[in-house]
This record gives C-alpha cells, structure tokens and sequence, in this order.
C-alpha cells in the first residue's frame, strides 16, 4: 500500500543542475509568427532542446521593428535568483539582462571593431551618474529631510 502511493507522487525539479541535465540556462525562446516575432525567456537546463522543455518562463522580450522600441518584461525576483543559483546565459541574453538593469553592461568585445569606443562610453557614463548625484543631491536640499521623502 505504501510502496504504490510513494510512485504516484512528481519528482520535483532542482533548480540546480545535476549531471544527466548539465547546469542551468537563461535562454531566449523564439515565439510568434514570421513577421512579428518575440521570445520568452526561460529558465532551462542546459540539455533541454531549444524551443522545447524549460523549468520556468521568466519574461519575454519584443522588439518591435516598425515603431524601434524594445519591449523588455522580465519577472526580476526570479531571474535574480536563478542568477544567485548559478544560471549561465549567452551573449544576447546577457545584453537584455544588462538592459533591465539585473546585470551591468558587459564590455565590447574586443578587436577592430571597438577602437577605443569603450573609453568614451565609460566617460558619457560617469558623466550621466554625476548629474544623477547632483540631482539628488539637489533634491534632498529642497526637501530639508535626508533619506526618503515622505508625503
């Protein structure tokens, strides 16, 4: 009696990876039809096919081509942690983790192609966290509380 009930019930997935699966991913999914494609962004084991098994779906990104905007929605407290766990991702997830804001922006790859492009775009951001802090800064002037700004 005991031995039928314990076979009914669903292994339950680890979100770390084992041998036979390989270690977990952060992968994009192709969705959607020829001309308006989006992707999901799934949580999978590395062995799982690409367009097929995934453990989780964390959020989908849409580009859309006509109007030029990136439509990016992604389940954050989930993705950080399949991060904290220990989840790879390749190149162009990494670009849309970095464009949330989860991850910093990875470096250019290096070559030709960059010729020194990377200075000057760590110079434009330093330039945009220094007005970031003065507007702060002016802001916590205003108010006369340091700290949040309570109404």
């Amino acid at each position: 009696m005991l031995r039928s009930s314990i076979c009914l019930v669903r292994k339950m997935f680890l979100p770390f990876y084992s041998k036979e699966r390989g270690p977990p991913k952060i992968r994009q999914q192709v969705v959607g039809t020829k001309g308006r494609r989006f992707f999901k962004l799934v949580a999978c084991n590395q062995r799982d096919p690409q367009n097929g098994k995934h453990m989780e779906v964390l959020g989908s990104y849409a580009p859309k081509v006509k109007s030029n905007i990136k439509e990016i929605r992604l389940r954050f407290s989930r993705v950080k942690f399949w991060i904290g766990v220990g989840a790879q991702f390749n190149p162009g997830t990494r670009q849309l983790l970095a464009l949330a804001g989860l991850i910093p922006t990875p470096p250019p790859l290096f070559g030709h192609r960059t010729k020194g492009h990377y200075k000057e775009l760590q110079k434009v951001l330093d330039l945009r966290q220094e007005a970031h802090e003065a507007a702060v800064q002016e802001y916590h002037k205003h108010s006369g509380v340091k700290g949040i700004h309570v109404r």
